[in-house]
């Protein structure tokens, strides 16, 4: 078992840098925000298919953003640093800590937990066919808590009948930091 204490973890200050790149980013475009990107980052990682930098890039900013040099230069540096502590949380073998309440019970917009796990799901979705391609049935299970939590399935009946009971709902979002490691676990060899 890892010592949780030796976890590379962004400073506060380094925090508030990346939330606020993204952020700006995000209104001048339709790109992720912090949750979106964390749970993009944490989505690639767990996945089956080892990706880089520039996948992540590509796939949470259009092709031409605002950032200026630097901004980029210092963007993808944390972005890196952010990738390390997921990487090492997922090697931990401990509940995954989603950097938001797991619930969808926000009264101010769009719940962080739905814009993480819409990033998560993007992560999928961008290598569907290796996450499905053996056990898709036990993949599916798993990763049901992030579909729900996601919005991007809520016309079918099953999400809808969830949304309609908060107590049930929260239930289910709970589910997800252990089912991220099941996911892990399962698609790197360890299960």
């Amino acid at each position: 078992m890892i010592d949780l204490n030796s976890i590379p973890a962004l400073s506060e200050e380094e925090l508030e840098t990346l939330a606020d790149l993204l952020e700006s980013e995000a209104e001048r475009s339709d790109s992720f925000d912090f949750f979106a990107i964390h749970g993009f980052l944490t989505g690639l990682l767990t996945g089956p298919v080892e990706s880089d930098l520039k996948t992540v890039m590509e796939g949470a900013f259009d092709e031409q953003t605002g950032f200026s040099t630097a901004q980029k230069k210092e963007l993808e540096s944390l972005l890196q640093k952010l990738s390390r502590e997921i990487q090492a949380w997922l090697d931990s073998g401990v509940d995954f800590p989603v950097p938001t309440d797991l619930t969808l019970m926000d009264d101010e917009g769009e719940p962080p937990l739905e814009s993480w796990a819409m990033g998560f799901m993007s992560a999928v979705i961008l290598h569907e066919e290796a996450w499905y391609s053996d056990r898709e049935e036990l993949v599916a299970q798993h990763l049901f808590p992030i579909m729900y939590a996601s919005g991007l399935f809520m016309d079918e009946p099953e999400m809808a009948d969830i949304d309609e009971d908060a107590e049930l709902s929260d239930q289910i979002c709970g589910n997800i930091p252990a089912a991220i490691v099941e996911l892990y676990l399962m698609m790197h060899g360890a299960a």
